[in-house]
């Protein structure tokens, strides 16, 4: 995040309009393609990444593990094809393998349901196989363009579908991405890559990898069908049994496989921001794939990707920990409370003040509401919001999180006190999935569109998000959700996700309060 000067947007326009020319279009001959950076100064590295995001976003082990980690979902008793996936002749074994089996075992049963129904003709099943791949594997894996795939390769792409030969591979290496997800969250992890894979052999068979469309668009139809195979496994269908935890996995897989942040999304090989994955991910969960089939032209909105400038650049979206004008803290308490006092005019809001203290006992408030440990609590009877100091740097220091968790947190806190402003009677997890709403809102209004920020607006607000600050805001929702969906507290990590993204995307409007 950061605080921008008055003008600072028409400047950064100037600068970056050759970046911002015709759509970039793709042919897809193997999908999951690496991104490359774009090469327009001063906001992106001027040296293209070779690197697949799933490799260059490796973040593991930023949101609190599934316990037990190492045990994949149950499967009901079925009928499991047990050559489904090519192990080769010398694979070790994995925990996960008799899951993995009943995962392709069920998306091939599953499309061959609902192919038909969807457009119109039957499911062909895969010509070439689900190869697993790992080291010690003999040189037998297919080629995509090439004779033969080597392991080093899908190393990099971690998991991708060629259409010339009608085959998925994943990496099974014991250092792999997918092992390292498998043993932090679980293997529902590796499923729903798998279910993402398959989505592209959906659009091989519909047509849509052989149109002219950004590949980010391709890449956000996978991740819904991805989503909406995840319900099935969450209902109890075909076999496998999702649990909560297990869709919390889905969330996070889809965080670690975002592009880099500074990447401009529609170069080739764009899969999006954590937030835009996160978000087909929740839509094929919810609406089903129907909607997912209807995303190639129809695609969700996408979320601003690229530097805003080159202070923004030179911080990595970071803006300075501190409480100046043109610091972190206070900037984000200026423009928080102008947002609500005018711009959303709020009749009953009283500005807040934000005060640092260094542990619990230094706060001040027979009313503080839940949240100190987190990092920001409310005191609604002083009209302060008291900042966990220590645990806000701790969030900001971690390269996973950063300065817009501490954001997040703080506009929870504002936007509790305008509900009471506002008279609403909520209370519970409803009144915290209102808060996460209200914070979407007021994130809205802080996106760069055009290069230009949303009108009409107070002249004295300056915060303006960076890259990766969206995708801060979903993690931190993840690490401080609920871990079930009925603990009816602060509502799961799924709920708090898809309550904070319909307010970024549908403003106050969105927000039942």
């Amino acid at each position: 995040m950061q605080a921008i000067r008055r003008g600072a947007m028409l400047a950064a326009m100037t600068l970056s309009i050759a970046a911002c020319g015709a759509e970039v279009l793709v042919v897809a001959e193997r999908s999951d393609d690496p991104s490359t950076a774009t090469t327009s100064p001063p906001f992106q590295p001027d040296v293209p990444s070779t690197e697949d995001p799933p490799v260059t976003t490796t973040e593991t082990g930023t949101v609190p593990p599934t316990d037990p980690a190492t045990t994949p979902p149950p499967t009901a008793p079925r009928v499991i094809d047990r050559e489904a996936i090519n192990f080769g002749p010398n694979k070790p074994p994995s925990p996960y393998d008799d899951f993995l089996l009943a995962t392709v075992t069920d998306l091939d049963v599953w499309w061959t349901e609902l192919y038909p129904e969807i457009y119109g003709e039957a499911w062909v099943p895969l010509r070439g196989d689900v190869y697993a791949a790992y080291p010690g594997r003999p040189d037998d894996l297919p080629g995509c363009g090439t004779p033969r795939t080597g392991y080093p390769e899908v190393q990099e792409f971690v998991a991708f579908y060629c259409g010339t030969g009608d085959f998925i591979v994943y990496d099974d290496g014991d250092d792999g991405l997918l092992a390292a997800l498998a043993e932090n969250f679980g293997a529902g992890t590796i499923g729903i890559v798998l279910a993402h894979e398959y989505g592209h052999a959906i659009q091989q068979r519909s047509g849509v990898l052989e149109r002219r469309l950004p590949t980010v668009v391709s890449e956000q139809q996978a991740d819904c069908f991805a989503g909406a195979w995840a319900a099935r496994a969450a209902r109890g269908e075909g076999g496998l049994t999702f649990t909560d935890a297990d869709v919390r996995s889905g969330l996070i897989a889809m965080l670690e496989v975002r592009d880099p942040v500074g990447i401009d999304q529609f170069t080739p090989g764009g899969h999006g921001s954590g937030f835009d994955r996160v978000g087909a991910f929740q839509v094929g969960f919810q609406r089903g794939p129907q909607r997912c089939s209807e995303l190639d032209d129809d695609p969700l909105p996408l979320m601003p990707n690229q530097f805003n400038d080159s202070e923004d650049f030179a911080n990595e979206g970071n803006a300075p920990f501190g409480y100046g004008e043109r610091e972190l803290l206070g900037f984000l308490v200026n423009d928080l409370n102008l947002f609500w006092a005018n711009d959303a005019a709020i009749d009953g809001f009283e500005p807040l003040t934000l005060t640092p203290v260094q542990a619990a006992d230094g706060v001040p408030c027979t009313d503080l509401e839940p949240g100190f440990d987190a990092g920001v609590a409310l005191c609604p009877s002083t009209d302060t919001v008291y900042l966990n100091e220590p645990a806000a740097l701790d969030l900001y220091r971690q390269p996973t999180f950063g300065d817009f968790s501490i954001g997040y947190l703080i506009g929870i806190a504002w936007a509790d006190d305008v509900q009471t402003a506002l008279g609403s009677t909520l209370d519970g997890e409803a009144r915290e999935l209102a808060n996460d709403c209200l914070t979407g809102a007021w994130v809205q209004t802080v996106i760069p569109v055009d290069f230009a920020l949303p009108e009409p607006r107070d002249p004295d607000r300056t915060a303006v998000v960076s890259p990766g600050d969206l995708d801060e805001a979903v993690r931190t929702a993840i690490l401080i959700g609920d871990v079930a969906a009925d603990d009816d507290v602060l509502g799961s990590s799924f709920e708090k996700i898809d309550a904070f993204r319909r307010g970024v995307i549908g403003g106050l409007d969105a927000c039942d309060v």
